[in-house]
């Protein structure tokens, strides 16, 4: 609702640059909330909360209030806590598609961290590609020097996601659905 809330603001206020993504959020959620429900995917409530957090920051302050012009700090914190909750998200979803928990340490450590570099690095393709196909007014990357800042954002994201991780592991947190069921 709040999604949909943000998309006619941006109507509202005629910013159809920003409402391109926000629609294209909301389409990949919807779809990702079908797959999730069919496959039987269970993800933990508090990863939930923080990615659901992520997209309305990135919609609403980011795009509707406009702090992504307005804020240098604001995409900083958005790429470093929109990295932390998405590589966690990610990391859960593979797991179970593969339906096996990993338990090597330092494989963890590479897949975390190599999984935040790729989600980064798609997330900056992506605003490459919107940039030249669409031309907006107010361009996603504004100079290499934004593109590199959101990399380095995007790695210090994905080790706090995995500091978070392996710190959660020692106190049982994040059992996997999989994990649950062998045990019992």
């Amino acid at each position: 609702m709040i999604q949909t809330a943000c998309i006619v603001g941006l109507i509202i206020t005629d910013n159809y640059d920003y409402m391109r993504m926000s629609i294209s959020n909301l389409l990949f959620w919807l779809v990702y909330i079908f797959l999730e429900f069919k496959l039987k995917w269970s993800i933990p409530l508090y990863i939930r909360i923080a990615v659901t957090i992520s997209i309305i920051s990135n919609d609403v302050l980011g795009e509707l209030i406009n702090l992504y012009v307005t804020s240098f700090l604001f995409d900083r914190i958005q790429h470093i806590f929109g990295t932390y909750s998405l590589t966690l998200w990610s990391f859960f979803i593979i797991q179970q598609f593969v339906q096996m928990k990993f338990i090597q340490k330092k494989l963890i450590i590479i897949f975390f961290i190599t999984l935040s570099t790729t989600l980064g690095t798609f997330y900056e393709i992506f605003e490459f590609l919107q940039d030249e196909l669409f031309k907006p007014v107010i361009k996603n990357q504004t100079s290499l020097l934004d593109t590199d800042l959101d990399l380095i954002s995007d790695v210090v994201g994905g080790i706090i996601a995995l500091i978070h991780y392996l710190s959660s592991e020692s106190l049982r947190l994040f059992r996997l659905p999989f994990e649950q069921k062998c045990k019992s």
